[in-house]
């Protein structure tokens, strides 16, 4: 990692059931054996090449899946003397990241109070090493920093009285929130516990910071960089990663 910033610790959220993408009887897609590799490890091995590299990986995975999560990091990152842990997946997206955190926490290589936490979803194969640079230098600065990119579409709110009509929003000032999310150690993990204490939920951890009181900048983020959702998405990431 660069001089000017703090270590890097990552959380990669390896949890989702993935039925959208195959359904009952595959395994979940976070799993599933790409031309590069376990799809979890994807982007994680493009991380490493950045000069915001993480000093330590946690990753959240259900319990039945330990043993792959573990034969597809331990040759990614024993090579290159990275600390890594599992830990549990939680019911909620939060809750999972909460779990990650709280692991990181205990550990002998726990981040300082100024230094950075990623969190990244496992579906995004295709997130780059630049934009994590990017973020981390952002959120040393400021304490925050999500990636987003313009929406295509145009954007309603729908209220829930079926009588009142939707309300149209400006397009021009949407953005689409991505992962990797960068934040300082401190206020990330402060947050976590005050979500888990009052049994909250939030879809990014961006939209918790915000809550109390760090508001992310956003970075530009990537169009490339899209999340495998469902089994298309799923088609489409198995053939770019091919070769």
């Amino acid at each position: 990692m660069g001089t000017d910033l703090p270590s890097l610790h990552l959380l990669q959220l390896a949890g989702g059931k993935g039925l959208r993408a195959g359904g009952a009887g595959m395994a979940p897609k976070q799993f599933r054996a790409t031309g590069h590799g376990m799809l979890l490890a994807v982007s994680l091995e493009s991380f490493l090449a950045g000069a915001a590299a993480p000093v330590s990986v946690t990753v959240t995975v259900p319990t039945a899946w330990r043993k792959e999560a573990t034969a597809a990091l331990r040759p990614l990152l024993a090579p290159r003397d990275v600390p890594w842990e599992l830990a549990d997946a939680g019911e909620t997206r939060t809750a999972s990241t909460c779990n990650a955190a709280e692991t990181l926490a205990a550990a002998e290589y726990a981040p300082a109070p100024d230094d950075l936490v990623a969190v990244h979803d496992a579906a995004r194969p295709f997130a780059s090493a630049a934009l994590l640079d990017a973020l981390a230098v952002a959120a040393h600065e400021h304490g925050a920093a999500v990636p987003g990119v313009p929406v295509a579409d145009t954007i309603v709110r729908n209220d829930d009285d079926p009588a009142s009509p939707v309300i149209y929003l400006e397009r021009a000032r949407l953005l689409a929130v991505q992962t990797p999310q960068v934040f300082r150690w401190n206020a990330f993990l402060a947050a976590h516990r005050w979500a888990a204490a009052e049994g909250l939920d939030f879809t990014d951890d961006g939209r918790l910071l915000a809550e109390r009181g760090t508001l992310p900048v956003v970075v530009p983020g990537d169009p490339a960089n899209w999340k495998v959702t469902g089994d298309d998405d799923w088609r489409r990431a198995a053939a770019l990663l091919q070769d």
